[in-house]
């Protein structure tokens, strides 16, 4: 901990007052709550360093070296420890399985100049806070977490995965993330991908470098598998295409004259919305076209994981009354919410093979008993946390501007004459 608060400029001396694993804990252990008032992270952190810590010293610490600090010790938070991984299926010539997705929160007006949010062509200034979220799949790590407005969208946010890629892995993301230019990269590393292909992108014959007419080369029923160089940059790679049952692809083209309707698709793109069309540098020899789309759908866990957050580990129940306060707030909550990810694969790892462990459910499980989580990691039992609750928040403030009711239920008035 002292070494990742060093590092950022955190923590710049030795702590005179609050061990920084005393600060850490406590913010673990608030993960869990409803509300994060600085009044109550302050005296929680003054609990497990066993002294008195005020408001005003925990607002000083406020800021974006905070936000890097909690997100290190959000990623390294089980990083020493890698899950074993009995059968890794079509994933065993890979090092990592990388999954990269963001989700959205609304945020009140106020927090636009931070966190932009979408624009509508009016003068209201709208906020909204953007997580973006890698995750190591295969050993149930988490490798990237940071905050943005709105605006910075998926495709600025796509080289991201440059710093973290490494030979070996595996990367699959969606199509807010299609850039030619990071996907080559990811090649020149000795790494993989798999992703959707984008409509309008043009792509050559590798043996020809003649250009594919790829609504003429895709026949119904009929699967396509080929090497081909895409783009202007003509970065090489494998294009499958997978016929789709006629349903489905007669309500993808409803929904594509149904997005714009300013604009009617072109014939060629509702043609080409009867395939699943993927692009990827892993050989065939590897993955064969059949098992592209089952593989791809793996990404939908990602999305799991963001709903087990938001609505079940309160991710969403954040304070926005400052800048400050809202990145304190939903860092301090990732704390939990990556503990409960990893909670989830260590005992699916430890359990029945003919029985699955559901995040949703777990997270519904752990998300009722914040108490529990709060006293086990201050090292308290819960008797010893009800009774600091009792004595330090069970009592009306003493005001001189505003009486209580049991105080006007007592109050002696004088008698009319």
């Amino acid at each position: 901990m002292e070494a990742l608060a060093r590092r950022n400029g955190f923590m710049q001396r030795l702590p005179r007052k609050i061990p920084i694993l005393s600060f850490v804990l406590a913010l673990v252990a608030l993960a869990a709550e409803t509300a994060l008032s600085l009044e109550r992270v302050a005296a929680v952190i003054g609990l497990a360093a066993g002294l008195s810590y005020s408001k005003q010293a925990l607002h000083q610490r406020l800021g974006p070296r905070l936000e890097l600090f909690l997100g290190q010790v959000a990623t390294a938070l089980f990083k020493q420890i890698s899950l074993p991984v009995q059968d890794q299926g079509w994933f065993k010539n890979f090092q990592r399985v990388l999954l990269h997705d963001s989700t959205v929160e609304a945020l009140p007006d106020h927090l636009a100049s931070a966190f932009p949010g979408p624009a509508n062509g009016r003068k209201r200034h709208y906020a909204a806070l953007k997580l973006q979220f890698i995750c190591d799949l295969l050993h149930s790590q988490v490798l990237h977490l940071s905050l943005s407005g709105f605006t910075r969208n998926d495709q600025a946010a796509s080289p991201d995965i440059l710093q973290l890629v490494q030979a070996g892995d595996l990367v699959i993301r969606d199509l807010g993330y299609f850039i030619l230019k990071v996907l080559e990269q990811i090649s020149l590393k000795g790494a993989f991908f798999l992703s959707r292909y984008r409509h309008g992108v043009s792509a050559c014959d590798a043996q020809t470098g003649q250009p594919l007419d790829l609504p003429s080369q895709l026949r119904p029923g009929q699967s396509f598998d080929q090497q081909i160089l895409l783009g202007a940059e003509r970065v090489p790679m494998r294009l499958v295409a997978c016929p789709l049952p006629e349903a489905v692809a007669n309500e993808r083209r409803r929904k594509a004259r149904a997005s714009d309707r300013r604009s009617t698709p072109s014939k060629d793109k509702l043609y080409l919305l009867g395939w699943n069309i993927f692009v990827t540098n892993v050989p065939s020899g590897v993955w064969p076209l059949n098992v592209l789309r089952p593989i791809y759908r793996l990404r939908w866990r990602i999305e799991i994981i963001f709903k087990a957050w938001k609505s079940h580990l309160r991710l969403r129940e954040l304070n926005c009354r400052t800048a400050d306060l809202l990145r304190l707030s939903i860092m301090t909550k990732l704390l939990f919410c990556i503990a409960v990810y990893r909670l989830c694969d260590a005992l699916e790892m430890l359990g029945q093979t003919d029985r699955h462990v559901s995040l949703l459910r777990l997270a519904r499980i752990l998300g009722q008993c914040a108490c529990w989580f709060a006293a086990t990691c201050l090292g308290i039992s819960m008797a010893q946390w009800l009774e600091w609750h009792l004595r330090h928040h069970l009592f009306y403030e003493t005001r001189k501007d505003r009486k209580n009711f049991y105080e006007l239920f007592t109050e002696k008035r004088p008698r009319l004459t």
